[in-house]
């Protein structure tokens, strides 16, 4: 049975704007903390929401220490300095209830009028401030914050899905506006809990959520749908009682910390509400064949795997979703997996040949500590399916050139030089070719029975090997590391294109012993994944806690001195694009507001880029807090 996990924590400091995603949560008695903490209120008192004001869901906000930072279109940013705030209460009425708001002074008062066209105050939920949750039988009474009536919101990924399965144009998550967002169920699995716990804090499932017109409005364009939807969807098959029921109510039994892919556990079930089902699942048309477009997410299945040595697999797969592949030989995929609830990127580069679209294929060694590259040799089996990206990287053979090429590896960075020489040979190009392998041993030498048909067939293919842990009896051939003598056998070798994949010290030894036997620099090419350890930095460095405010992506994280920053973005389910995340693309290049980073490689910039403060996210670590935007 799949685990059900937090996919998404989001508060809603001001009521009724666009909400935070955080990595980690404090739950309060009122909800979570920071939870619409805030509300814009008329002279009178009476509160207003995004109901009858859709420009509220324009608003975003961050959390400062001090207070928040707030902008709108068309604004001059907000600063709300708690200590700013006013010691004067006035009358609040949000709905039925009638409390005490906090002043929070004439600046924000000024701010939201100015925004909205109307006399209006921003008003806080002070120390004098109560409200009482709505009652629910078994529980005891309770405050809640100017949240519409109880602390928290929680729905589910799948009922979201199903949902949309119903709709013409989707809906996302967003237009809910809920708090805790759950994957791992099925659709509407929510409706029968009772009580579940997450992290450290257990919660009552009170009531289902009912909907009005607020989740009509898109929350970017702030206008209303035309025809209502998706709540006229919903009145179709989740109508009971006169309303409208998406997502579930819950009232916290104790305080504590809950934080990004926590397990839930569900302690208590309840029979779920039966509703009359008049909104079918519509019929899609059937998917056009059409190429697979770089950075889309697309879905592939196992189809074989192989054996290549004791520790090297290949796996071959089949693209779903009627997409063709198309890309060149050298380059690579991102899987997208999560293991133990954490969301996990990597690269690899594709080991099967472009001329041959119908199949695509990596190969995959083992290594110690490898997340991922362990899981798929130990576990990942044929049928399975996983998510990847589509090919791209700047590593690759072109199919224009003529010139005579040098493949230069060493263990697992075989694997372009396979798409390479694979594509070469279907294409019947006769290139002079150098192809230089270094292993452990004879043993541990990948596909050597279909590199020498390979280089058989095409006829101009020159396959030399070096093993520096060679064992008695094993192949004759070089013995030991990568060294001047071995190329120097190799004809011509200032006239080759030399493609170089391995360990960073062996492509390190490879481009020194290259350039100084006359190859041009501009004739060498090397794959790159991720900073690797030689790259880390020259100091030590120090484990801290810090903040990070992906500002543009309104997600607020708990972060860390010892990590790049695309892998802690990754983390927090905050999606900037990549590609080579070795700092080499600049496809992850975000704006450094404000803080200090330790830059572990920024070649993807370009002067101009740098001077505006920009960075690369897979190629820097936080060494303060830190302010990100998309620039």
């Amino acid at each position: 049975m799949p685990e059900i996990r937090v996919s998404q924590l989001s508060v809603y400091p001001i009521k009724s704007t666009t909400g935070i995603h955080l990595n980690h949560a404090l739950v309060e008695e009122q909800g979570l903390a920071f939870d619409r903490r805030f509300v814009v209120a008329r002279p009178d008192g009476q509160f207003i929401s995004a109901r009858s004001h859709p420009r509220l869901l324009q608003i975003h906000s961050a959390l400062l220490a001090t207070g928040l930072h707030v902008k709108a279109p068309g604004m001059t940013a907000l600063e709300l300095r708690y200590s700013d705030f006013c010691s004067e209460y006035c009358d609040l009425t949000i709905w039925a209830d009638r409390l005490q708001g906090q002043r929070c002074g004439a600046q924000a008062d000024a701010w939201f009028s100015r925004y909205l066209d109307e006399p209006l105050q921003l008003l806080y939920l002070g120390q004098q401030s109560h409200r009482q949750r709505a009652t629910h039988v078994g529980l005891a009474a309770g405050e809640v914050s100017f949240a519409d009536g109880y602390p928290l919101l929680l729905l589910s990924q799948a009922s979201l899905a199903d949902l949309n399965k119903r709709l013409v144009n989707p809906v996302r998550m967003e237009q809910f506006r809920p708090n805790l967002v759950l994957k791992g169920c099925a659709a509407f699995a929510e409706d029968g809990w009772k009580q579940i716990r997450i992290g450290e804090v257990v919660f009552e499932v009170t009531t289902s959520c009912s909907r009005c017109l607020l989740t009509t409005i898109d929350p970017d364009s702030a206008e209303a749908d035309a025809e209502q939807q998706p709540l006229a969807t919903l009145a179709r098959y989740r109508k009971g009682d006169g309303k409208v029921y998406f997502g579930q109510n819950l009232v916290a039994l104790n305080r504590g910390k809950i934080s990004l892919y926590d397990e839930v556990e569900v302690l208590q079930t309840q029979p779920a509400p039966v509703y009359l089902d008049q909104a079918p699942v519509l019929q899609r048309p059937a998917l056009i064949p059409h190429p697979w477009q770089p950075g889309e997410l697309a879905r592939l299945e196992c189809v074989a795997i192989r054996d290549e040595t004791a520790d090297v697999k290949t796996f071959s797969f089949q693209l779903l979703d009627a997409l063709r592949a198309q890309y060149l030989p050298g380059q690579f995929i991102c899987l997208e997996l999560e293991l133990d609830g954490e969301p996990l990127h990597r690269n690899y580069t594709l080991s099967s040949s472009p001329s041959r679209p119908d199949r695509l294929a990596i190969t995959v060694k083992r290594v110690a500590g490898g997340r991922v590259s362990n899981w798929l040799n130990d576990q990942f089996k044929v049928g399975d399916q996983l998510l990847a990206r589509a090919p791209a990287g700047d590593f690759h053979c072109h199919a224009a050139s003529a010139d005579p090429l040098l493949l230069l590896s060493a263990g697992s960075g075989i694997t372009p030089m396979l798409s390479i020489l694979r594509w070469l040979a279907d294409l019947q190009l006769d290139n002079d070719i150098v192809f230089l392998h270094s292993a452990h041993s004879e043993a541990d030498l990948i596909a050597r029975q279909e590199l020498e048909l390979l280089a058989k067939q095409q006829g101009r293919c020159r396959l030399i090997y070096t093993l520096t842990r060679a064992n008695p009896g094993d192949l004759r051939c070089f013995r030991g590391r990568l060294d001047r003598s071995m190329l120097e056998t190799i004809p011509k070798l200032a006239q080759r294109q030399a493609y170089v994949c391995g360990p960073h010290p062996f492509m390190a030894q490879a481009k020194s012993l290259l350039l100084a036997l006359g190859l041009p620099e501009s004739q060498y090419f090397e794959e790159s994944f991720g900073v690797r350890e030689g790259d880390r930095g020259s100091t030590a460095v120090v484990p801290r806690q810090v903040s990070i405010l992906f500002d543009s992506w309104d997600s607020l994280v708990e972060g860390n001195t010892q990590q790049s920053l695309l892998e802690q973005a990754e983390h927090a389910g905050v999606a900037i694009p990549f590609s080579c995340r070795g700092g080499f693309c600049g496809s992850c290049r975000v704006k450094l507001e404000s803080g200090e980073v330790e830059v572990l490689q920024d070649a993807g910039l370009s002067d101009a880029d740098k001077a505006g403060g920009y960075i690369l996210a897979c190629s820097c670590r936080p060494k303060s807090d830190l302010v990100l935007t998309q620039g």
